[in-house]
Parts: structure tokens; C-alpha cells; sequence
């Protein structure tokens, strides 16, 4: 009864889609076959959910979305450099003077005169003062246009870093879930056979030499059992790190695997992988961060023109009846003796940068490539496989009801085993495929 319900498995299992190769959904998958306590709960995912778990889990991302709000306030920084700078002080100063000197700048450089001279008969010894600034930088030789230009550069730039990293997050996630999905069906294919050939394999009646290779055929069966179960428990382990959970955590995963049917042109593939790989992108902002830089270097000869000015009140005693102001406009003009250091550094680093990006435009193409050549073989090999495993679990069907156990219906029974095993590998090598050319390209493809 067993062996029918087997031969039962397998044909239903060997049904394909109509067109495209296809590989048919595989039984419900069930719970971990880790043990979990009962009382926990148990959350099931499906590729969507865990997708959406990992986005919102994973360290790399939140880092990055951090780096997009210091590049946000940096820019708020850069466009407050327009505004002219405002302030109020307010001080009292108490002292004893011998003779006449100046106070401290932090309390206005006041001139101080020892009590009952000409210029302080009442002998007071306190000062109060209150006084309001402005400073307005009106021309600094591009330096606050540049660096604005820079921090929004930056800003992209850190949007683009961010994307990078959604993208690996998701290939990471897409990745462990098929490896999880292909681990669960070969347990399942492996543990549904192995007791039948294990069971052959102490039914039969043999020689000596013959039954050493029928306990022989029984044990590998059984290898590939438990190689089957380690893959699985290690497979969980992956995922549940790909989604930065707790490795304890229960949880069960839906889907099924499928070879992949898409067709995609390799020019066509890297074409798009040039317009959309965020990577790319960040590196154009990079050059134009690195061109302002070099300008920024420039700019420092140039002088700065700013207009600045002030009110201030101050007297010995309340209330305070002696007030100054002034407004007037000056000229700064640095020298430095590092300017054409400063200038050559930039410079030297924009033509980094530049062979980087040449470097990385290379590197996407060759990745875009590679991914397309191990989609197309792996489609194909596929195909080729599943039409194997077809034909030789059809002879097996139609032979096996009617032949007695024997060594050389035991060694079948382990090459369709075989034979499965092997269309399982190609189907997830064709899955994990299609996400690394998702990847290369930047975007998804559609079926």
C-alpha cells in the first residue's frame, strides 16, 4: 500500500505546467522540524511578508535612513549660511584697577579706569552693558553657493546609498527563502522515499556481495535524509537572520518553487542596469561633489566682502544711559600657504573618483552579464532535468507494480530519488538566478 501511495506521490509530482517548464506546488509546507515550545506562537511568511519584516528590521537600512536625515539637516545647515548672524550680550563687570586697562573681549575690550581718575570720578567699581550684533557675509567667492551645492549632492547621494541597500536587503531575503524552500522539498522528497528503500533494501534476499551493496544503497538513502534535515535547520537559521529576528522564534514559510521563464536581452539588461543601479547613481553625485570640491579649493583666494554692526548701551550705574552703535562693511583676503596644496588634493581626488566610477561601470556590466549567461543556463538546465526526471519516473511507475524486490528495482528507486533531487537543485539555482539579475539590473522583471 505504501509503495502505491509512492508511486502516487511521484506522479502527481512529475505533472507540468502547460508551456513554460514548470515545477508543480509542492505539498503544504508544516512547522520547523525544530522542536518549539507550545506555548509560543508560531508566524508563518510567506516571500511579501518576510520581505516587509526585513525592511523594516534590518540594521544596514535603518543606518542608511539615518544617513539620509544627518544629509537632510546638513543641507538645512548649508541654507541657513545665507542668513546674516544676529546675537544679543548682556554682561556685568566688577573691578579694581590701579591703573587703566582693557577688559577681557569676551566683556567688549572696555577700557577700564582706576576710581576717582578724570574719566571715572564717581569712584564706581561696576560696569553694565547690553548689546545687540549682526554680521552678514556678502560675497565669500562662491564658498557658501558651493557648499550648499555639495550638501544637496550629498543628500542625493544618501538616497541613493539607501536604495543600495534596500536592494541587498531584498536579494538577501529572496535568496535565503528560496534556499529555505528548496531545503524543506528535498527533506520532503527524501523522507517520503528512504523508508521504502530502506525497507527494500532488508526484504531482499542476496548474496553476500549483493547485500552489501543493497545496505549499502539502503544507508545512502538514509544520508540524504538526515544531510536533508541538517540543510533545513541551517537553512532557518539563514532566514531568520536575513530578517533580523531572534533565532528562537517559531515560524513556518508558504511558496513554492518555480523555474524561472523569463527571457531577458543582456544589452538591453545592462542598458537599464546603467539608468537604475543606485550605486551609479551615487557615484554621479560623488562626481559633482567632488567638483565642487575642487572649486571650493579655488575659491579660497578670493576675498570676502561682509557687512556687520552693533548697539550698545553701558553706563556705571542704573539706568544706563551712554549708548554706541556702528555699522560699516569690510573686506577679508586670506593668504595661505596651502592653497595649490589644497587645490592639487581635490584635484587628485576628482580623478579617484572618476576611475572608480569607471571601475564600477565595468563591474556592473560584467555582473549583469554573468547573471543573465546563469539565468539562460539554469533555465535551460531545468528544463532538460525535469524532462529526465519525467521519463525516468514514468518507467519506474509502469514497471514497478508488477516487478518483485530486487537489487536492481532498489537501485532505480534511488536513481529517480537521485534524479528529483537533482530537478529540485536546478529549479532553486534558476530562482536564485533570476533575484542576482534583479539585482545587477535594479529593478524587478516581470514574468
Amino acid at each position: 500500500m505504501s509503495w502505491i501511495l509512492l508511486t502516487a506521490a511521484l506522479a502527481l509530482w512529475a505533472l507540468p505546467a502547460q508551456g513554460a517548464v514548470a515545477v508543480p506546488a509542492p505539498p503544504a509546507i508544516g512547522p520547523s522540524p525544530a522542536p518549539m515550545d507550545p506555548g509560543s506562537l508560531e508566524r508563518s511568511f510567506d516571500l511579501d511578508t518576510a520581505l516587509a519584516v526585513a525592511l523594516k528590521n534590518d540594521t544596514r537600512l535603518l543606518s542608511a535612513e539615518q544617513d539620509r536625515i544627518i544629509a537632510g539637516q546638513r543641507l538645512t545647515e548649508a541654507k541657513l549660511v545665507f542668513l546674516p548672524e544676529f546675537g544679543v550680550q548682556a554682561s556685568v563687570t566688577k573691578f579694581s584697577a590701579l591703573y587703566p586697562f582693557a577688559a577681557s573681549p569676551e566683556l567688549g575690550s572696555r577700557l577700564v579706569f582706576p576710581a576717582g581718575s578724570v574719566f571715572n570720578p564717581s569712584g564706581s567699581e561696576n560696569i553694565f552693558s547690553g548689546r545687540g550684533y549682526m554680521n552678514f557675509p556678502v560675497y565669500e567667492g562662491g564658498r557658501s553657493v558651493n557648499t550648499l551645492r555639495m550638501a544637496q549632492a550629498a543628500l542625493k547621494q544618501a538616497h541613493s546609498n539607501y536604495e543600495t541597500a534596500k536592494m541587498d536587503v531584498v536579494q538577501a531575503v529572496k535568496e535565503a527563502f528560496s534556499r529555505l524552500l528548496m531545503a524543506q522539498e528535498r527533506l520532503s522528497a527524501t523522507t517520503e522515499m528512504v523508508s521504502e528503500a530502506q525497507r527494500m533494501a532488508a526484504a531482499l534476499s542476496l548474496s553476500p556481495w549483493d547485500r552489501i551493496e543493497a545496505e549499502s544503497l539502503g544507508e545512502r538513502s538514509r544520508q540524504w535524509a538526515a544531510q536533508a534535515l541538517r540543510e533545513v535547520n541551517l537553512r532557518r537559521l539563514d532566514f531568520l537572520k536575513a530578517l533580523n529576528l531572534e533565532l528562537e522564534t517559531p515560524f513556518r514559510i508558504g511558496g513554492r518553487l518555480e523555474p524561472q521563464s523569463v527571457d531577458v536581452d543582456p544589452q538591453k539588461a545592462a542598458l537599464w542596469a546603467m539608468e537604475l543601479r543606485p550605486e551609479l547613481q551615487a557615484e554621479t553625485f560623488k562626481a559633482q561633489m567632488d567638483a565642487l570640491a575642487v572649486s571650493l579649493a579655488s575659491s579660497r583666494r578670493y576675498p570676502t566682502l561682509f557687512l556687520a554692526g552693533d548697539y550698545e548701551v553701558t553706563d556705571q550705574h542704573w539706568p544706563l544711559r551712554n549708548n554706541n552703535w556702528d555699522i560699516g562693511a569690510g573686506i577679508k583676503l586670506p593668504l595661505t600657504y596651502d592653497l595649490f596644496t589644497k587645490l592639487r588634493q581635490k584635484t587628485a581626488e576628482q580623478r579617484q573618483g572618476q576611475l572608480k566610477r569607471a571601475a564600477l561601470q565595468d563591474q556592473v556590466r560584467l555582473e549583469v552579464r554573468q547573471a543573465c549567461d546563469q539565468l539562460a543556463h539554469w533555465k535551460l538546465e531545468a528544463g532538460l532535468r525535469y524532462q529526465q526526471y519525467r521519463s525516468i519516473s514514468a518507467i519506474y511507475e509502469k514497471a514497478a507494480p508488477a516487478a518483485a524486490a530486487s537489487l536492481s528495482k532498489l537501485k532505480a528507486l534511488m536513481t529517480v530519488i537521485e534524479m528529483r533531487l537533482s530537478y529540485l537543485d536546478s529549479v532553486t539555482e534558476s530562482t536564485l538566478a533570476r533575484a542576482r539579475l534583479e539585482r545587477a539590473v535594479g529593478r524587478d522583471l516581470a514574468p
